[in-house]
Order: C-alpha cells, then sequence, then structure tokens
C-alpha cells in the first residue's frame, strides 16, 4: 500500500514542476454606501436623484499568469484575468463581467526580451494600466473617487489587440503602443490606437497617454482624448496632478450622459489634483477634479462640474485594507436654459474593505 502511495507521489512530481510558473493572485473587495447620484438611475417625479444604500462589489477579480523561460533572454508571458462580482449582483450591461466571457479583464500571451514586451489579446490601454495616480480611490458607482475623469469614464482596456511595450532604455522610462481590431461594426472600421509614456526619478513622476478612435461619430469622424499627469509618490506622500481634453462621440464618452440626453460629438476640457499623507497605518487623502468647456456638435453645454473626495484608508496588514470616504460633486451644468435651473449636486459615502491575495 506505501509503495503505490509513494508511487503516485512520484508520478506526480513533473505536474507539479511543470505548475510551479504560475501564479494566482485576486482581490476581493466590496462597501455598504449611501450614495445620491444620477449614476444609480434612482430619481424623483422631477427627476432629481434619490438617495439609495448599497452594498457593492468595488473593483474584485481573479487571475492566472505565468512566464516560461525559452533561452538567450527570450521569455514566453501569458495572463488570464477575470471579474468577479462578490456582491450577488448582475453588473451593468457596460461592464467587464457583464456578459458569460471569460477572461474579461487583461488576458493574454507573449513574448519578452531585450526587445521589450510583446502581447496579445484583450489589452488594457498604457493610460489605463500605467497611469490614473490622480484617481486613487477604491470605489464602486458612486461619487466618491474621481468618477467624472478619464480615469474612470474613458480609461480601459480592449479586446482584439496587440500591444508592444519599450524596453528600458532609460532608467525610469516607459511606453507603449497598442492596437485594437475592430470585430464588431458593420464597416469594422472602428479600430483603436493607443500610445503613452512614463518617466519616474526619486519619486517625481510624469506620464501622457493618448488614445484615437476611428470612426467614434457622424459615420467617419476620428474621436479622441488625451491626458497629463505628473506629482511625486515617495516618503509617504502622494501629489498628483492631471489635464486633459477629449473630442468623442457622447456613447464612447459618457461623462455627462447620466444625467443629459444629449447625443453627438462631445469636446470638454478636466483636471484635477490628489493629496495624500501616509501617518503609520492611516492614508489621509484629498481630491479635487473639475470637468468644463463642454459642447455638443459645436454648441456649449452652460455649466460646469466640481468634484471634491475626502477619505482615508487604514492598512490593517500588508494585504488588507479598510477604508471611508465621502464625495461630493457640485453640478452647475445647466438643465433649462430658459430658467436658469440647474442638474441637481450629487454625493456619496462609502466604507469598505479590500484583500489583495
Amino acid at each position: 500500500m506505501n509503495k503505490k502511495l509513494i508511487a503516485l507521489a512520484l508520478a506526480a512530481l513533473p505536474v507539479a514542476h511543470a505548475m510551479a510558473d504560475v501564479t494566482i493572485y485576486g482581490t476581493i473587495e466590496a462597501d455598504m454606501e449611501s450614495s445620491k447620484t444620477y449614476a444609480n438611475g434612482v430619481k424623483d417625479a422631477n427627476g432629481k436623484p434619490k438617495a439609495v444604500t448599497h452594498i457593492d462589489d468595488t473593483g474584485s477579480l481573479i487571475g492566472f499568469k505565468g512566464t516560461e523561460d525559452l533561452g538567450n533572454g527570450l521569455k514566453a508571458i501569458w495572463q488570464v484575468e477575470q471579474s468577479l462580482s462578490i456582491d450577488g449582483t448582475t453588473k451593468p450591461a457596460n461592464a467587464s463581467n457583464s456578459s458569460n466571457t471569460f477572461a474579461t479583464r487583461d488576458s493574454f500571451v507573449g513574448l519578452q526580451g531585450a526587445f521589450g514586451k510583446v502581447r496579445i489579446g484583450n489589452l488594457s490601454s498604457f493610460l489605463n494600466s500605467d497611469a490614473g495616480a490622480p484617481d486613487a480611490w477604491i470605489y464602486g458607482n458612486g461619487v466618491n473617487g474621481l468618477s467624472y475623469s478619464s480615469i474612470n469614464q474613458l480609461d480601459g482596456r480592449y479586446a482584439n489587440s496587440i500591444r508592444y511595450d519599450i524596453p528600458e532604455f532609460v532608467a525610469g522610462l516607459s511606453g507603449a503602443v497598442q492596437y485594437g481590431v475592430d470585430e464588431k461594426s458593420a464597416t469594422n472600421k472602428q479600430n483603436v490606437l493607443t500610445v503613452g509614456a512614463s518617466y519616474t526619478n526619486s519619486g517625481y513622476f510624469g506620464t501622457f497617454g493618448y488614445q484615437r478612435f476611428a470612426n467614434n461619430f457622424d459615420g467617419n469622424k476620428t474621436g479622441n482624448y488625451w491626458r497629463l499627469e505628473g506629482g511625486y509618490n515617495a516618503n509617504n506622500i502622494l501629489a498628483a496632478a492631471y489635464f486633459g481634453k477629449s473630442n468623442l462621440s457622447t456613447s464612447t464618452d459618457t461623462t455627462l450622459s447620466s444625467f443629459t440626453a444629449l447625443t453627438g460629438d462631445l469636446k470638454k476640457k478636466e483636471a484635477g489634483l490628489t493629496l495624500g499623507y501616509t501617518i503609520g497605518a492611516i492614508t489621509p487623502k484629498f481630491s479635487y477634479g473639475r470637468v468644463w468647456g463642454a459642447s455638443v456638435e459645436g454648441a456649449d453645454v452652460k455649466g460646469h462640474l466640481n468634484q471634491y473626495v475626502l477619505g482615508a484608508d487604514y492598512a490593517l496588514s500588508k494585504r488588507t485594507t479598510a477604508y471611508a470616504s465621502y464625495g461630493y460633486v457640485q453640478n452647475a451644468y445647466i438643465a433649462n436654459a430658459a430658467t436658469g435651473e440647474k442638474y441637481a449636486n450629487e454625493h456619496t459615502v462609502a466604507v469598505g474593505v479590500q484583500h489583495k491575495f
């Protein structure tokens, strides 16, 4: 009997060796929030948002990744990553895990070497994977983060794409170019091109990213947006600012769609700032974001948005964080041009927990 057990154990060794380079990782996170926002979709008889209580998954995921050494400095790399909904609620139709498709997040196969890194699959743009420092918040559908910024609204990942990351020719310098092939539209020409670069030195950083969407509106016009970020993130200090512009269809840039019925070519500007300081296990933070200069089909959209977020993270361990945050949006866009009536302001208060494994 013991000999059979030993034989089985020995037979299993090659399998164990083959699996040794596979890493399982993930994040489990959720919050409880009281929120009065247009994004919740709950409105009163006058179309103003009503306060509701939510328990939301704020970004849980599970992933599998690995590498194989091919010799001469060349490696095969792969990853499969999937969104989760631990609150048991079906995600909205535009969420990354709304369908039955597996690998809804960054999933790819590729090669890495002295030439850099090439991946093919479902891949984040450079702005989504390597930028976004100003939006240092954990949140779901509320406004307790920079929810009206392009960091939240536009940065994303693109299926059927290939991405090339440059090698680090200069210490601290990174960059990438990505091309996503359209396989869904009737014209098969709504392709996506993204480029980006970042430089870090002694905690200081600067990042720029640009995305181009072919045939984005009016049948054949190209849409685009870009964002510049900069700041300092070291020695327990976070100071990060951003500025950007966008020119996209309202079906792509949904910043204003939750509270207006405007459709067409949307142009706008955005800027913001986040400050944080870690004291022991606690990191208090503050963010300010602004959206202004909006026009749809060349007609000015009167008003602007100011967003304020205040909160703190508490590190229970290296992998577990508890947090509390409050977000307030001063919505100064005009709902009725004749009367000057403005859209309603929004707010969210939330407490939650995030665990990484």
